[in-house]
Formats: C-alpha cells, sequence, structure tokens
C-alpha cells in the first residue's frame, strides 16, 4: 500500500514539472530549442548581420570620400598658389605686356617675371585645369599638363578666371587690378569649392 502511494507521488510531480500531456523524460535530459525556433533564432541574426554590414559599407564609403577630398583638397590648394604667386609677379604694363583672360572665362595668359608665356585654362570637357609654358628659348610651348581633376564651375555660367579692374583711375588703360580665380572640386558624390584672388605687385614697369 505504501510502495503503489509512494509511485503515484512520483508521476504526479513529473507530470507538474514537464507539464500535462508530454512525454516524461530521462533524469538528467533538458529539453532544447525546436526546429522552428532555431530557424527564427537565424533569421534574426542573419537581419543583424546584414544590418551591420550596409552600416558598415556606409561608414566606410564616407571615410574614403573624405579622404579624397582631403587629398583633393591640398593639391588644389597648392597648385592655386602657384598660379596666384605666378599672377602676383606677372607683366602688368600695357606698354609690355598684360594679363589676359580669355571672353568665356576658360583661359588666363600672362608673362612672368622670368619672362616666360604661362597660360593657364580650364578644359571643360575632361575637367581639369592645365598648364603650358614657353620659355622663349625657341623650343616652343610644352604641353600641356594637368593641374587639378575633377574641375567644375560654381554655377552655370560662371568663369573661372575673373578679371577685376583697378581701383585707382590713374593706372593705364588695360592694367589689371586682380585676378579672381574659383572653382569646385567634385569627386566621390563630394564637393569642395575653392577661390582665391591674385593682385599683380607690379602694375607700371
Amino acid at each position: 500500500m505504501k510502495k503503489h502511494k509512494r509511485e503515484t507521488t512520483k508521476r504526479s510531480s513529473r507530470k507538474f514539472r514537464y507539464g500535462a500531456g508530454r512525454a516524461a523524460l530521462p533524469p538528467g535530459f533538458r529539453p532544447g530549442l525546436s526546429m522552428v525556433e532555431i530557424l527564427i533564432a537565424l533569421a534574426i541574426a542573419a537581419l543583424l548581420l546584414t544590418a551591420t554590414a550596409v552600416a558598415f559599407d556606409a561608414a566606410f564609403k564616407s571615410y574614403r570620400s573624405n579622404y579624397e577630398m582631403s587629398i583633393a583638397g591640398v593639391s588644389s590648394r597648392n597648385a592655386l598658389y602657384q598660379i596666384c604667386s605666378t599672377i602676383r609677379s606677372a607683366w602688368n604694363d600695357p606698354a609690355v605686356d598684360i594679363i589676359d583672360v580669355s571672353s568665356d572665362g576658360n583661359q588666363c595668359s600672362l608673362v612672368d617675371a622670368n619672362g616666360w608665356d604661362v597660360e593657364y585654362r580650364y578644359e571643360p570637357t575632361s575637367l581639369q585645369l592645365q598648364v603650358r609654358v614657353d620659355r622663349n628659348d625657341g623650343h616652343g610651348w610644352s604641353d600641356w599638363f594637368v593641374m587639378i581633376d575633377d574641375v567644375a564651375r560654381l554655377a552655370v555660367g560662371e568663369d573661372i578666371f575673373v578679371v577685376i579692374d583697378p581701383e585707382d583711375p590713374t593706372f593705364p588703360s588695360g592694367t589689371v587690378g586682380k585676378i579672381i580665380i574659383r572653382f569646385r572640386i567634385v569627386r566621390e558624390g563630394a564637393q569642395q569649392t575653392l577661390t582665391a584672388a591674385a593682385v599683380p605687385r607690379n602694375i607700371i614697369y
């Protein structure tokens, strides 16, 4: 009588532990995940990994774009410094030679302090700012060299080179007051605006 009562109590506690209608498990065995639960967990993990990959790719592209613009900005500022230095020391006397800018604002011609003919031009087809030099030694003009890539106008119809007349009315006609150079660098979906102005120091020789 006592033995039967003990077995009944053990079965009741086992049903209470594992739940009604569920098969009894061996001692020390714990139920795991079902196939549906595993598939759901894998789907959630895949979504998280995909979101992380997308965020990482966007961050990498942003870093690359900023790096490219930084490099382009440094090289462009160096080129602008060279152009402005040449303009400042250029002949600006109508009796000798003057700084000339084309009507479309794409080209600037001058004679520098060494007596060399220098031409800067914007090439809209290749989106480049180029330079060539004639040292007047009988060899003629050099080839066009690329100074800056990925150059664009500030806006449609805006000139790259702009001539400003001198403020002093006593300067001879044809004398240049200053030259403004302005353009944008467009690269990797980002852009940077660069503007510089150069005043010829030697107005009259």
